[in-house]
């Protein structure tokens, strides 16, 4: 049957972060993709909470969201961001990338053990290649997980009757859905930066492949907090305003008077907590130039395209423009927007989402993509013992 006739549903895909929690299922009829269902739980801190919690993944909560929704099935995907997932770029003999690919992830588990100091027992590895470079750059990315965290999860979810199908790289995932809605030529350099509450990532692709990821110190909270210490007023009001008014680009010398009543005088908003905020925007727009100048040195017969930005943090209005003025390159939201067009993965036309999804969610519906698009056996079939790990494909 061509490939694009059949029908079938992706896995519940769940992206869990310190925001709160989002679910999605796509389902494939024809050309089409379509959203089953889709849930997001937003996770207020408390009142005073100025420290952001740690993600936690509760298989019972999550399987609790699958019982709300009307998703089908029980196979889960889950999706994981840095630090639980890491990403070391490897130097191997040419030679050695014609092996069968479980050689291939032995020879880099012992390489990433050594880099980071743990047994070899006590990590799960895959790996893409990456395209070639005029410079001595690595040829292949290796996506690390610990073990006992994913065999813990898969037993999790074994006890609520889920069955951990995979778990996908965010940045992967994201790479994935940006790549459709905007399909890059093969010498294309851009980047996609997730932007979320405790940090941001950002993943530097070259045609369609993620070549260069990267933590970065932007943090969407710790701009709420700078803004709250700014005008004397709650965290709670700090990201309401935030989220209502968005920034502008910092004009002269706006300085805000701490000592005032809260937001006294304070006609202007936007362009006031663009120039709280001018420090931190200063520092992402710097690193993110460093980052892609870093990468079109190694590609220099690569041209640089857009930056795409995902996460909750890039729901800030007036934050595309204030990069894209700093960068001059063009800067857009990770969305799908109801109807929005797609190319496929299978040459065979365009297809479409029926939906709306918000940046945050651009992880969650990435994933689900893949597992749509994927060809191969689940990882769970190929590995018993670990019913886990990002396959780490672009």
């Amino acid at each position: 049957m061509i490939p694009w006739l059949q029908r079938r549903r992706s896995t519940i895909s769940f992206d869990v972060g310190a925001s709160g929690m989002r679910a999605c299922q796509l389902r494939r009829c024809g050309r089409r993709v379509e959203v089953c269902d889709a849930l997001d739980f937003e996770r207020p801190l408390g009142a005073g909470q100025t420290k952001v919690p740690e993600p936690v993944i509760e298989p019972g909560r999550l399987e609790g969201l699958v019982g709300r929704g009307t998703f089908a099935g029980r196979n889960v995907t889950l999706v994981l961001s840095p630090p639980e997932v890491q990403f070391f770029p490897i130097t191997l003999p040419v030679q050695a990338l014609s092996q069968d690919p479980a050689r291939i992830e032995q020879a880099l588990k012992c390489e990433v053990a050594q880099q980071s100091r743990r047994s070899e027992s006590e990590l799960e590895v895959r790996f893409w290649t990456l395209p070639a470079s005029r410079a001595q750059m690595a040829n292949v990315m290796a996506v690390v997980l610990r073990s006992e965290l994913a065999l813990g999860w898969a037993a999790g979810f074994a006890q609520q009757r889920l069955h951990l199908h995979r778990i996908e790289a965010a940045p992967c995932a994201l790479v994935h859905l940006a790549a459709s809605l905007w399909p890059p030529i093969e010498s294309e350099l851009w980047g996609v930066l997730d932007l979320g509450l405790r940090g941001a990532v950002l993943t530097v692709v070259v045609g369609t492949v993620p070549t260069y990821i990267r933590v970065l110190s932007a943090s969407a909270h710790e701009w709420t907090q700078q803004l709250a210490r700014a005008f004397d007023i709650p965290s709670a009001v700090a990201e309401r305003l935030k989220r209502e008014r968005g920034i502008q680009p910092a004009r002269g010398d706006l300085r805000v008077n701490a000592s005032a009543p809260a937001l006294a005088g304070v006609t202007d908003l936007a362009s006031a907590f663009g120039s709280v905020l001018r420090e931190p925007l200063t520092t992402l727009t710097r690193e993110l130039r460093m980052c892609l100048s870093y990468v079109m040195q190694n590609f220099p017969e690569v041209s640089l395209g857009r930056l795409v930005l995902a996460g909750g943090g890039a729901n800030l209005r007036g934050l595309p423009e204030v990069i894209q003025e700093s960068l001059d390159v063009p800067v857009s939201l990770l969305r799908v927007e109801r109807g929005a067009e797609q190319s496929a993965d299978d040459a065979a036309g365009p297809r479409l989402i029926h939906g709306d999804m918000p940046p945050q969610s651009a992880a969650c519906v990435g994933a689900a993509m893949l597992d749509l698009s994927s060809g191969r056996p689940p990882i769970a079939d190929r590995h018993p013992r670990a019913a886990l790990v990002a396959e780490g494909r672009p």
